[in-house]
């Protein structure tokens, strides 16, 4: 089971969570739960049982999926799709809370979206943080229909806590390619769910990755 991705997404007044996880290779499904107000508004789930034809499917491999459903639920709060919903609640509830296939919901994204070309943020290998070891990683900014790298972009790298504030570990710009490569060093263990996060932006939007840290 590879670790998941938690990320808080503003838009307009709200605040949703969006939470992906990896059901493992026992049950090869990737769940998206999208919270507001401490309950569940919508979830989405994907499957990477096509993987498994290949016995030595590797966990990066996974992890762009999930990277990528992540990144696409995402993307539709901030189109707005969870802006209003039905004031019934047994249609809302119809409305709302639903499987369809991921394939389906990009589809419906990029209908929606357009020619819109936004940042998006490509890791080289999954995040795995550990408390007290130095911690290092390789990005590339891109755009998400172009492919096109996107260069000078700012990067900022963070230490969130649910018991402290945020501390900020390292940041730059990226490269002529769209890179950012570093590495920073991660405090010794402290109570509470403490996560990694990487953030970017640029005139052509902004995302981040975040990665729970071990012991």
């Amino acid at each position: 089971m590879i670790t998941g991705y938690n990320s808080d997404v503003r838009h307009g007044s709200r605040v949703f969570h969006v939470q992906t996880e990896d059901k493992g290779l026992g049950n090869p499904k990737i769940e998206t739960l999208i919270y507001l107000g401490g309950e569940i508004l919508d979830s989405y789930r994907g499957t990477y049982e096509d993987l498994l034809t290949d016995p030595q499917v590797q966990d990066q491999v996974i992890q762009a999926r999930m990277d990528e459903q992540h990144k696409s639920v995402i993307r539709e709060i901030k189109n707005g799709k969870y802006d209003t919903t039905p004031a019934d609640p047994q249609v809302a509830e119809q409305h709302v809370f639903n499987e369809r296939p991921l394939d389906q919901a990009i589809l419906e994204y990029l209908a929606h979206e357009g020619d819109t070309d936004t940042l998006e943020l490509v890791l080289d290998q999954p995040i795995r943080p550990v408390f007290g070891h130095p911690f290092s990683f390789s990005i590339r900014a891109r755009l998400c229909a172009s492919q096109s790298p996107v260069h000078g972009a700012e990067v900022s790298v963070r230490l969130i806590s649910s018991f402290k504030k945020a501390g900020i570990l390292g940041g730059g710009k990226t490269d002529a390619d769209g890179f950012y490569t570093t590495q920073v060093d991660l405090p010794p263990s402290q109570p509470g769910h403490c996560a990694v996060v990487i953030s970017c932006s640029s005139d052509f939007g902004n995302d981040e990755l975040r990665a729970l840290i071990t012991d």
